[in-house]
């Protein structure tokens, strides 16, 4: 478990390891989400700072066994950065990925390049870091990134202590929020919309969403809102957007988490939940401690419906909400003017359904959480 603490500086913890061995993929047991992964001085030392997390109880390495000399195939050399892991899903890559980055700007001398775990085997480990590339080259300068497969001297490895994650390390630390907001938010220059509906309506089929989503969306539109499909913008537009905007309703999603290292504290926010659950507890976390912002929560979720035959993930399912209580609760917040919004007959639920099954090749199921 790792003690983290959001009011805890820890620039005074960076440390230097020379000849570090990294091991991305080792001998041991594998613990839950945790692989055998990691970090050792040049005298076999594990080093417990390089451990990476999600959550401060929840590791995604676990201390691999050390690796025998004819498996140090590679050698790395210069100043390099221990980066963590590189994800390939943009939400974890925002909150993990670029965790141990606060250093770029804290660590007092050159670092040549940052260091990557790849998430998946692949072949060609840089292939890993296809995702980070273009967000990291939203940050500004940032020096060459590389990842790798088989264990790697380097000749002297940067580790700084990890400073973000999910949950419980969703506020950041004081160093990494000076980051972000130097990096991000003091440079992006703001451009787009001042009212905006962040949607899900466009994103893969199998992703979480509302039903009948379009209704929302012609109901915001109504009130001047234009309706924003990140997936559709690079990141420098998205980001930009944020910046911009003055009132933004989303539902619970990683654009939001995207949001807030931009938002400023004039910016309204309303979340409608679209899945049970308290992960809506972070994005409150993170936008009271990254952007000042206390966001206004929807819950008004009536039924749910997953893939028949798998294994429901909340994170997506699809679900309706009670479309009058939203558009109250949303005017009653001052968020829009007119809050007389229509429930959906049976026929109109049914026949979404059944349209949702068909372009999407699948059966959907009524799951009660």
């Amino acid at each position: 478990m790792l003690n983290f603490d959001p009011e805890r500086r820890l620039a005074d913890q960076i440390r230097v390891v020379e000849n570090a061995i990294v091991v991305p993929w080792g001998r041991g047991q594998k613990r839950a989400m945790a692989r055998p992964a990691g970090v050792f001085t040049a005298g076999g030392v594990f080093c417990e700072d390089a451990v990476t997390y999600r959550a401060a109880t929840r590791p995604t390495t676990v201390q691999p066994e050390f690796p025998e000399p004819d498996e140090i195939k590679h050698e790395i050399k210069g100043t390099v950065l221990f980066g963590g892991m590189a994800y390939g899903h943009f939400g974890h890559a925002l909150c993990e990925s670029i965790a141990r980055l606060w250093a770029l700007d804290a660590y007092a001398g050159q670092i040549d390049q940052v260091l990557f775990l790849p998430k998946k085997k692949v072949t060609w480990p840089v292939r890993s870091l296809t995702l980070l590339k273009p967000m990291l080259g939203t940050l500004g300068e940032v020096p060459e990134l590389t990842a790798i497969n088989d264990p790697t001297r380097v000749e002297r490895l940067v580790i700084a202590p990890q400073a973000f994650g999910v949950n419980d390390m969703i506020g950041g630390t004081p160093e990494f929020r000076e980051f972000t907001d130097a990096r991000w938010r003091q440079r992006i220059k703001a451009e787009g919309a001042e009212k905006i509906y962040i949607s899900r309506s466009e994103v893969f089929r199998k992703r979480g969403r509302f039903l009948l989503e379009e209704r929302i969306e012609a109901e915001l539109e109504k009130e001047g809102f234009t309706i924003f499909h990140p997936q559709q913008h690079d990141l420098e537009t998205q980001l930009a957007q944020y910046k911009a905007a003055k009132v933004i309703v989303s539902t619970d999603n990683s654009a939001l988490h995207l949001a807030a290292f931009v938002a400023g504290p004039a910016c309204r926010v309303a979340i409608l939940l679209r899945r049970p659950g308290t992960i809506y507890h972070d994005f409150q976390e993170q936008l009271a401690r990254f952007a000042a912002i206390k966001p206004m929560i929807s819950d008004q979720c009536t039924r749910y419906w997953f893939r028949a035959g798998e294994r429901t993930q909340m994170n997506e399912v699809i679900s309706l909400i009670d479309f009058e209580q939203t558009g109250q609760a949303l005017a009653a917040a001052g968020i829009i003017g007119n809050g007389h919004w229509t429930n959906p007959s049976e026929d109109e639920v049914a026949t979404a359904l059944r349209d949702f099954e068909e372009q999407g090749e699948m059966t959907l199921t009524e799951i009660f959480p």
